[in-house]
Protein backbone atom coordinates (compact mmCIF):
# COMPACT_ATOMS: atom_id res chain seq x y z
CA UNK A 1 0.00 0.00 0.00
CA UNK A 2 2.95 2.36 0.84
CA UNK A 3 4.61 1.31 -2.34
CA UNK A 4 1.48 2.70 -4.17
CA UNK A 5 0.97 5.99 -2.62
CA UNK A 6 4.48 6.88 -3.40
CA UNK A 7 4.84 6.00 -6.83
CA UNK A 8 0.66 8.11 -7.12
CA UNK A 9 2.84 11.00 -4.79
CA UNK A 10 5.91 10.45 -7.66
CA UNK A 11 3.54 10.58 -10.31
CA UNK A 12 2.07 13.88 -9.61
CA UNK A 13 4.95 15.52 -8.06
CA UNK A 14 6.74 15.13 -11.76
CA UNK A 15 2.77 16.13 -13.42
CA UNK A 16 3.36 19.53 -11.36
CA UNK A 17 7.31 19.98 -12.06
CA UNK A 18 8.16 17.54 -14.72
CA UNK A 19 5.23 18.91 -17.66
CA UNK A 20 7.32 21.60 -18.63
CA UNK A 21 9.81 19.24 -19.82
CA UNK A 22 7.41 17.38 -21.95
CA UNK A 23 6.47 19.80 -24.22
CA UNK A 24 6.57 19.97 -27.76
CA UNK A 25 9.11 21.79 -29.25
CA UNK A 26 8.06 24.63 -31.53
CA UNK A 27 10.33 25.05 -34.73
CA UNK A 28 12.74 27.84 -34.73
CA UNK A 29 11.93 29.42 -37.76
CA UNK A 30 8.54 28.45 -38.04
CA UNK A 31 7.09 32.17 -37.89
CA UNK A 32 9.21 33.59 -40.59
CA UNK A 33 7.67 35.18 -43.59
CA UNK A 34 9.74 34.49 -46.47
CA UNK A 35 8.48 37.51 -48.33
CA UNK A 36 9.82 39.75 -45.43
CA UNK A 37 13.39 38.07 -45.56
CA UNK A 38 13.42 39.05 -41.04
CA UNK A 39 15.09 36.24 -39.27
CA UNK A 40 12.63 36.44 -35.89
CA UNK A 41 13.04 33.50 -33.95
CA UNK A 42 10.28 32.11 -32.29
CA UNK A 43 10.63 29.25 -28.95
CA UNK A 44 8.75 27.41 -26.44
CA UNK A 45 8.58 28.30 -23.07
CA UNK A 46 9.23 25.19 -21.13
CA UNK A 47 9.66 26.64 -17.70
CA UNK A 48 8.41 29.29 -15.55
CA UNK A 49 9.29 30.74 -12.84
CA UNK A 50 8.32 34.00 -10.96
CA UNK A 51 11.55 35.51 -8.85
CA UNK A 52 11.52 37.14 -5.55
CA UNK A 53 12.64 40.40 -7.64
CA UNK A 54 9.53 40.35 -9.46
CA UNK A 55 11.14 39.39 -12.45
CA UNK A 56 9.73 36.16 -14.71
CA UNK A 57 12.60 33.69 -15.38
CA UNK A 58 11.56 31.95 -18.83
CA UNK A 59 13.30 29.23 -20.04
CA UNK A 60 13.10 28.97 -23.72
CA UNK A 61 13.89 26.30 -26.18
CA UNK A 62 13.02 25.08 -29.67
CA UNK A 63 14.12 22.67 -32.60
CA UNK A 64 16.25 23.53 -35.65
CA UNK A 65 17.29 20.75 -37.78
CA UNK A 66 16.40 18.35 -35.47
CA UNK A 67 18.67 19.66 -32.67
CA UNK A 68 17.47 21.60 -29.55
CA UNK A 69 18.22 25.41 -29.17
CA UNK A 70 17.50 27.48 -25.92
CA UNK A 71 18.41 30.42 -23.90
CA UNK A 72 17.21 31.99 -20.83
CA UNK A 73 15.03 35.34 -20.74
CA UNK A 74 14.56 37.22 -17.32
CA UNK A 75 12.22 39.74 -17.85
CA UNK A 76 10.59 42.36 -15.37
CA UNK A 77 6.40 41.96 -14.83
CA UNK A 78 4.35 44.87 -14.44
CA UNK A 79 6.05 47.07 -16.94
CA UNK A 80 4.04 50.15 -17.43
CA UNK A 81 2.22 50.93 -21.11
CA UNK A 82 3.90 52.40 -23.45
CA UNK A 83 1.75 53.83 -25.66
CA UNK A 84 -0.98 56.02 -23.98
CA UNK A 85 -3.67 57.30 -26.13
CA UNK A 86 -1.73 57.34 -29.59
CA UNK A 87 1.57 59.28 -27.65
CA UNK A 88 4.78 57.15 -26.98
CA UNK A 89 4.90 57.53 -23.23
CA UNK A 90 9.20 57.90 -22.80
CA UNK A 91 8.92 57.34 -18.70
CA UNK A 92 8.14 53.91 -19.94
CA UNK A 93 12.12 52.83 -20.38
CA UNK A 94 12.78 49.87 -18.41
CA UNK A 95 16.47 50.16 -17.82
CA UNK A 96 17.78 47.04 -16.68
CA UNK A 97 13.82 45.10 -17.74
CA UNK A 98 15.55 42.17 -19.14
CA UNK A 99 18.38 40.03 -18.75
CA UNK A 100 19.39 36.81 -21.83
CA UNK A 101 21.53 33.93 -20.25
CA UNK A 102 22.85 30.90 -21.24
CA UNK A 103 21.49 27.39 -20.67
CA UNK A 104 24.33 25.51 -21.38
CA UNK A 105 24.97 23.28 -25.03
CA UNK A 106 21.77 24.47 -25.95
CA UNK A 107 22.29 28.11 -25.84
CA UNK A 108 25.74 27.30 -27.75
CA UNK A 109 24.03 25.40 -30.71
CA UNK A 110 21.66 28.46 -30.55
CA UNK A 111 24.55 31.25 -31.26
CA UNK A 112 25.61 29.14 -33.69
CA UNK A 113 22.32 28.96 -35.89
CA UNK A 114 21.83 32.95 -35.06
CA UNK A 115 25.16 33.46 -37.01
CA UNK A 116 24.06 31.10 -39.87
CA UNK A 117 20.54 32.34 -39.90
CA UNK A 118 22.32 36.51 -39.77
CA UNK A 119 25.29 35.34 -42.52
CA UNK A 120 27.85 36.04 -39.52
CA UNK A 121 30.89 34.28 -38.76
CA UNK A 122 30.32 31.55 -36.99
CA UNK A 123 30.13 31.57 -33.49
CA UNK A 124 29.83 28.65 -31.13
CA UNK A 125 29.64 29.57 -27.34
CA UNK A 126 26.98 31.51 -26.42
CA UNK A 127 28.57 33.96 -23.77
CA UNK A 128 28.63 33.19 -20.00
CA UNK A 129 27.74 36.73 -19.16
CA UNK A 130 24.03 37.73 -17.95
CA UNK A 131 23.23 40.27 -20.72
CA UNK A 132 21.36 43.29 -19.58
CA UNK A 133 18.88 45.15 -21.73
CA UNK A 134 16.91 48.02 -21.31
CA UNK A 135 12.84 47.78 -22.60
CA UNK A 136 10.67 50.19 -24.12
CA UNK A 137 7.10 48.20 -23.90
CA UNK A 138 5.13 48.68 -27.04
CA UNK A 139 2.11 47.81 -25.30
CA UNK A 140 -1.09 50.15 -24.27
CA UNK A 141 -1.31 48.71 -20.99
CA UNK A 142 0.57 47.71 -18.45
CA UNK A 143 2.56 44.38 -18.88
CA UNK A 144 1.51 41.70 -16.14
CA UNK A 145 3.23 39.27 -18.20
CA UNK A 146 0.91 36.08 -17.17
CA UNK A 147 -2.34 37.79 -18.82
CA UNK A 148 -1.02 37.40 -22.19
CA UNK A 149 1.04 38.42 -25.42
CA UNK A 150 2.56 41.56 -24.80
CA UNK A 151 5.65 43.60 -27.16
CA UNK A 152 8.89 45.35 -25.98
CA UNK A 153 11.94 46.63 -28.05
CA UNK A 154 15.19 45.89 -26.55
CA UNK A 155 18.39 48.08 -26.64
CA UNK A 156 22.01 46.96 -25.82
CA UNK A 157 24.81 49.21 -24.85
CA UNK A 158 22.28 52.53 -25.61
CA UNK A 159 25.16 54.95 -25.60
CA UNK A 160 27.64 52.19 -27.62
CA UNK A 161 30.72 52.02 -25.01
CA UNK A 162 31.46 48.60 -26.07
CA UNK A 163 30.67 49.48 -29.75
CA UNK A 164 27.74 46.64 -29.50
CA UNK A 165 24.48 48.83 -29.65
CA UNK A 166 21.86 46.60 -30.65
CA UNK A 167 17.92 46.54 -31.05
CA UNK A 168 15.82 43.32 -31.37
CA UNK A 169 11.81 42.70 -30.18
CA UNK A 170 11.00 40.54 -27.83
CA UNK A 171 7.01 39.29 -27.36
CA UNK A 172 6.80 36.71 -24.91
CA UNK A 173 3.17 35.04 -24.70
CA UNK A 174 3.10 32.83 -21.45
CA UNK A 175 -0.70 32.32 -21.59
CA UNK A 176 0.26 30.11 -24.56
CA UNK A 177 3.31 29.43 -24.30
CA UNK A 178 5.34 30.96 -26.28
CA UNK A 179 8.30 33.57 -26.94
CA UNK A 180 9.62 35.19 -29.94
CA UNK A 181 12.83 37.38 -30.61
CA UNK A 182 12.38 39.09 -33.62
CA UNK A 183 15.00 41.53 -35.74
CA UNK A 184 14.24 45.36 -35.67
CA UNK A 185 17.32 45.36 -38.36
CA UNK A 186 19.90 44.03 -40.18
CA UNK A 187 22.41 46.14 -39.34
CA UNK A 188 21.93 45.10 -36.00
CA UNK A 189 23.08 41.15 -37.26
CA UNK A 190 26.69 41.57 -36.34
CA UNK A 191 26.44 43.09 -33.21
CA UNK A 192 23.76 40.64 -31.32
CA UNK A 193 26.16 37.88 -32.49
CA UNK A 194 28.82 39.21 -31.07
CA UNK A 195 27.58 39.99 -28.08
CA UNK A 196 25.54 36.93 -27.42
CA UNK A 197 29.42 34.80 -28.44
CA UNK A 198 31.64 34.24 -25.49
CA UNK A 199 34.30 37.12 -25.51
Amino acid sequence: MKIKKLILLMGILSGIFGCSQNKKLIELTSNQDAEEGWQDLIFTITQKVKLDNGFWSLTCKAKYENQTVGLKINIADGIPAGIVGKEIDNTSFASKGVEIQSIGKESDKLIEVISKLYGQPKSSVFTSEKLIFTAFPLNKEKAILENGRFHFKLFFDENDEQNLYAEIFLNPDLKNGTLELNEKDEEYRMNIVKLLSEK
